[in-house]
């Protein structure tokens, strides 16, 4: 607390205080300049330092003892649950073993369901187009100027130089697939390569046009099991990755089953066999190769029934080795180092 300035002389200009109430000097009232002088005191001094905070003392975290030791030696009982690690391999392999299993043979069932049905019809709308690509793919692989369109294949006679174009291309891609070691389709070049220089050069025109008008149903079949084929695709590849057989198996399932069942009706009535006259086409490829090129119905039902077997036993070996497979890499894929255990 301040004190007032009692001194001898005046608070405002140190002259000798006078007995009056004010200074003669200055004029200034002593009581006032004694009051103001306080205040100045009592401002300047330090303020008083506050009463320390009164701090309750921290609680011990709670620490199991069992982990106040060195890492080395953790109970195994208090040990923190591992966290397994994702194993994209084996969740890969897996599904793939299950599409691998279901997809075909669940796609056959349905596309018989629909071949066989009442949208019977329908379905030839969208399997006519892959009818009309095998008669347009066995006219090129005979050296044939083929034009495939919704409802009919153009025909306009040999071109040796379009063959050698295309004999050119398919042994690029034999190249382009031994070079990558993609002996799959080394072999599917391959093949179609020989069987394009056997048709071009060994054939003789009326054996070609028999053979382009046999393969509207026949080539169906056989490029439907070709598109079923693609379910098994490469990991990795274009066609895995971007979806593609979803759409090629269903394409195919349905294309092959509606040639397949035509056929095989046929069997037990022959009034199954799609002759006569289309319109703004001419005759039917059945009633080509009855009346112009002498087969029998029989003979006819046969061939085509053949053709749709061995689409069948290709489908089935390739179903087995591929489940085969699929089991080997799954098992690999959840072994350590990738190592299978001996049976």
């Amino acid at each position: 607390m301040g004190t007032v300035d009692s001194s001898p002389n005046c608070p405002r200009c140190h002259a000798p205080r006078a007995p009056g109430p004010e200074c003669p000097r200055c004029g200034v009232i002593y009581a006032k300049a004694d009051a103001r002088a306080a205040r100045d005191a009592v401002a300047k001094e330090p303020a008083a330092p506050a009463p320390a905070a009164v701090l309750a003392p921290e609680e011990p975290p709670l620490i199991d003892p069992a982990w106040l030791v060195r890492p080395g030696e953790l109970r195994s009982d208090v040990l923190p649950e591992a966290t397994p690690d994702v194993n994209a391999d084996a969740e890969d392999a897996a599904w793939e073993l299950k599409l691998h299993t279901w997809v075909i043979p669940i796609v056959l069932v349905v596309s018989y369901l629909l071949t066989a049905g009442s949208l019977g019809f329908i379905v030839r709308l969208f399997t006519m187009p892959l009818h009309e690509l095998g008669h347009a793919v066995t006219g090129w692989l005979c050296g044939y100027v083929s034009v495939p369109t919704l409802w009919v294949t153009y025909n306009f006679g040999r071109s040796y130089f379009l063959a050698a174009l295309a004999a050119g291309g398919l042994g690029f891609w034999c190249w382009w697939a031994r070079k990558h070691q993609r002996w799959g389709q080394v072999a599917a070049a391959g093949g179609l390569l020989f069987t394009q220089l056997i048709g071009t050069l060994f054939l003789s025109e009326p054996t070609a046009l028999m053979l382009i008008t046999f393969n509207g149903d026949g080539g169906m079949m056989m490029m439907g099991a070709a598109l079923m084929a693609t379910m098994y695709a490469r990991p990795g590849s274009y066609v895995h990755e971007h979806g593609l057989r979803w759409g090629f198996v269903v394409i195919g399932g349905t294309s092959f089953m509606d040639g397949l069942l035509t056929w095989w009706r046929a069997r037990r009535d022959f009034a199954e066999i799609p002759f006569g006259q289309m319109e703004g086409v001419g005759l039917s490829d059945p009633s080509h190769l009855v009346d112009e090129y002498g087969w029998t119905e029989a003979g006819l039902i046969r061939r085509y029934l053949t053709v749709g077997v061995m689409c069948l036993v290709f489908l089935a070996v390739l179903y087995a080795v591929k489940l085969v497979q699929g089991r080997r890499r799954l098992r690999q894929a959840t072994e350590p180092n990738g190592q299978v255990k001996p049976a």
